[in-house]
């Protein structure tokens, strides 16, 4: 019988993570977060080695020059594209600004640079605009954002997201700003990698935005004359009612145990698709 592997992955990135109650739950946010920095997901090069370098002070500790001695950093894969001279500026931070700083400590000044980035909670959607030019569509707590290389280059808040939909490979947004009317579309490669944008985007727009989950409408809808239809139902509790339920835990929250997760660069490493390192995706502007 084939092995099943079983992976733990984070679907809704909280907008402040200090808000979780738990340090195991920061903690599985903050592992969630270097798988994401490795792939390429959590793309910007002004952070990449402060983020780096915090991950390899909560690893090995202290600088020690008996025990870390030439390129130490480089046996590990920390990041997507990884070189020499990034290596020499991660060990400079880490010998000289690092020092005395827990596991926890570290881990909290991660979360905090992490969660300010464009890229946060992003997972990369490649389509194209009306030129042609690819870029990248991401969803997260704040809304729908497209990306040129690791560059934000619109950004679509919930609150002015009136509808989603699409069309065929049309994923199409309705928007109402500054007291206009827009519609906006974006094209996918295919027709089922559309319909999973338009799923992600649904589900990211009602846990962020509903109060709770009784005002969840029964059933979301849709695709159009071109495409089949979808319907789609949205289970579960809604972000407002996890931060709203003040009760005290009913158990004594968990010992963090924590592990190395950063790999040997000889190890294999399960393909990701990569965010906005490459062009990919765009903006069509429909006339009705």
């Amino acid at each position: 019988m084939q092995e099943v592997l079983f992976s733990f992955r984070v679907k809704f990135y909280p907008p402040d993570p200090f808000k979780l109650k738990e340090e195991i739950t920061r903690y599985q946010i903050f592992m969630q977060l270097k798988r994401d920095l490795l792939h390429g997901r959590l793309c910007s090069p002004n952070e990449s080695i402060m983020l780096a370098a915090l991950i390899i002070q909560g690893e090995l500790g202290d600088y020690d020059p008996e025990v870390h001695v030439g390129n130490y950093v480089s046996s590990f894969r920390i990041l997507l594209k990884q070189t020499e001279q990034n290596e020499e500026k991660i060990m400079e931070i880490h010998k000289r600004d690092l020092k005395g700083q827990s596991p926890s400590q570290v881990e909290n000044k991660f979360l905090k640079i992490a969660s300010q980035l464009d890229t946060y909670g992003v997972d990369p959607h490649p389509a194209k605009d009306h030129k042609g030019t690819q870029l990248y569509l991401g969803i997260n707590y704040s809304g729908i954002l497209t990306f040129q290389g690791s560059r934000k280059t619109h950004h679509f808040r919930w609150p002015d997201i009136q509808k989603i939909n699409y069309e065929g490979k049309m994923f199409i947004i309705h928007l109402n700003y500054n007291e206009k009317k827009h519609t906006i579309g974006f094209k996918c490669a295919t027709g089922a990698s559309c319909k999973y944008v338009w799923r992600c985007a649904i589900e990211q727009m009602l846990f962020f935005t509903l109060p709770c989950s009784s005002d969840a409408p029964p059933v979301v809808i849709g695709g159009g004359f071109f495409s089949w239809g979808t319907k789609f139902k949205y289970t579960g509790r809604t972000e407002r009612e996890i931060l709203e339920d003040a009760n005290p835990l009913e158990r004594k929250e968990p010992k963090v145990q924590r592990t190395s997760s950063i790999s040997r660069k000889a190890a294999s490493v399960p393909a990701t698709p990569s965010t906005p390192l490459q062009p990919h995706l765009g903006v069509y502007h429909i006339h009705m």
